[in-house]
């Protein structure tokens, strides 16, 4: 055995219940995420949160391409319906905020 095939094993071994920790931390924060009520803003805090304006704020609730619901008279975003869920979106995402862009 050579010395780099042994210290992958000792970090193999090391980094195991890390790696398992994180699976099962994964596994309870997607579950938290299904499990929590939608996040309800007004038109104007969408227009804040999403730098749009509220013409086009209007727009997309009228057209569906930004869920909402209806409070009363008022109208209400979710913004977790907003918010990209797929971990390859959130991860290229991130990578385009640390470059920069």
């Amino acid at each position: 055995m050579t010395i780099d095939a042994a210290l992958a094993e000792a970090f193999d071994a090391a980094l195991a219940p890390v790696v398992a920790e994180l699976r099962e931390l994964r596994v309870k924060v997607e579950a938290l995420c299904v499990a929590s009520p939608p996040t309800l803003v007004t038109v104007g805090e969408a227009c804040r949160l999403t730098g749009l304006s509220p013409a086009t704020v209007r727009r997309r609730i009228a057209d569906g391409t930004m869920p909402s619901r209806r409070i009363g008279r008022s109208v209400r975003v979710d913004l977790a319906s907003l918010r990209p869920t797929d971990p390859a979106t959130v991860t290229a995402l991130a990578a385009e905020a640390r470059a920069g862009r």
